[in-house]
């Protein structure tokens, strides 16, 4: 049984080498620090889910150019925690419907205890004129849904977030994080939530967040 699940974004600014001279991240770092070095006390396993793109005609993963992003991210998250036990990496495409994100959800809470899930998704990427896919107006009410889920320990509202609006808005978190919305639907008990860090540099909304059980 999954015992708490940590939920970091997964661009390349939590790459130190890939932020340039001047270093936008450092908060959003320090925040995703904090909170692995918190949620992996008296864990024996880290499974970690993240987004990847599908591969062509399918709702798989394509894999063949290497690792994810997002799962990079978090085996680099997870090395500069000193982490030293067993990973279990999870690809999720990022087109997944909901129903199977809550069932691969769903089997990762039956892993052994005591496990951590790590979890690496982002919110949407149109939240102004200089976000990646500038500006789109329906961002904001996409993202205070998903904020507003994560601190309330809420995996309806998880399950609930609109997989072509979350398209639409370029956010790639979606099915993970759906992922974890089934993991935590099947725990005993509602979790114990608390969002470190919400924010949106460069117009991308970012969150870091633990729920625990």
């Amino acid at each position: 049984m999954i015992t708490t699940a940590a939920v970091c974004p997964h661009p390349p600014l939590l790459l130190r080498e890939l932020t340039g001279q001047q270093d936008g991240a450092a908060g959003l770092r320090e925040a995703c620090h904090t909170l692995l070095s918190r949620a992996l006390r008296g864990a024996e396993h880290v499974a970690v889910v993240g987004g990847a793109p599908a591969a062509p005609g399918t709702a798989r993963p394509d894999l063949a150019g290497g690792l994810p992003l997002s799962l990079r991210v978090g085996v680099r998250l997870l090395e500069q925690a000193g982490w030293r036990g067993p990973v279990e990496l999870h690809p999720v495409a990022d087109d997944t419907p909901t129903g199977e994100c809550l069932r691969r959800g769903r089997a990762l809470a039956a892993l052994p205890p005591p496990t951590a899930l790590l979890v690496l998704g982002d919110g949407s990427a149109r939240r102004g004129p200089r976000a990646p896919g500038h500006y789109d107006e329906r961002a904001h009410g996409f993202d205070e849904a998903l904020v507003a889920a994560l601190r309330e320990g809420d995996p309806d509202g998880l399950a609930a977030l609109d997989p072509g609006l979350a398209r639409d808005l370029m956010a790639q978190g979606r099915a993970a994080l759906q992922v974890l919305a089934g993991a935590a639907a099947a725990q005993p008990a509602p979790p114990r939530a608390d969002v470190v860090y919400a924010d949106d540099p460069y117009g991308v909304m970012y969150v870091v967040a633990e729920w625990r059980w």
